[in-house]
């Protein structure tokens, strides 16, 4: 069992909400803000024309751990439509920016963030027992008959016995914690950053939801997706 454990069992940078002064340095993260890009970036517009709002802006190398995905990106920010969560695909109401050199950028003022949440800044904690769910993709075939096996002879549980924790708030790395069934998000993408719901912020994803985000190991591309209650 503490085989499956460690070989199941994923790293990740945890973020909790608040409880301290924000930093003005490039290094905070925030939820519900974005206030650095390059001199000509202006805030994005979806498929439809529309301006984007920004969610989230993450300063990776003072993180405890980041996904190798992500090891060349010195500040990740994402906007997101305002009529994102009237489409299953998130592409093209959706924008993920990466930075490899913060020094080139510049402050700005993309106004109010998405849903109107509150700013806050995010405080970064390491995590080395997060666990998939039982009902996604992320658990080998091989793996789920050996646990399913101890459950009939030994009747282990493998959230009570098995599973470490699933970490429902915003992360790096690790696994998407799927509120429904997980998905797939193709050849060669990997999860890699969720955004929850968060009450402190004022953020709700249509009903206790999160946005996750996968980016492809070879072309750098991004998928999303959300799922809630």
């Amino acid at each position: 069992m503490v085989e499956l454990q460690s070989a199941l069992q994923r790293t990740a940078t945890l973020f909790q909400t608040g409880g301290s002064r924000p930093s003005l340095s490039v290094e905070q993260c925030w939820i519900g803000q974005v206030n650095l890009a390059l001199p000509d970036e202006e805030l994005p517009v979806d498929v439809d024309g529309e301006a984007m709002a920004p969610i989230l802006q993450l300063y990776l190398p003072a993180l405890p751990y980041v996904p190798d995905e992500l090891k060349e990106t010195e500040l990740l920010t994402v906007c997101l439509s305002p009529n994102v969560l009237d489409h299953d695909d998130m592409s093209g109401y959706m924008c993920i920016r990466e930075y490899s050199d913060t020094g080139k950028l510049v402050l700005k003022d993309f106004g109010p963030a998405f849903m109107a949440i509150k700013p806050f800044p995010l405080f970064p904690e390491l995590c080395q027992d997060d666990s998939p769910q039982w009902d996604s993709d992320d658990i080998p075939e091989a793996y789920r008959q050996e646990i399913l096996r101890l459950e009939e002879l030994e009747g282990l549980n493998y959230f009570e016995d098995i599973a470490g924790k699933i970490y429902r708030v915003h992360k790096l790395g690790g696994y998407a914690a799927f509120t429904q069934p997980g998905i797939d998000f193709g050849d060669g993408y990997a999860f890699v950053l969720q955004i929850a719901s968060d009450a402190k912020a004022g953020l709700n994803i249509v009903d206790d939801g999160n946005f996750y985000f996968a980016k492809h190991k070879k072309d750098g591309t991004w998928r999303g997706y959300f799922d809630f209650y």
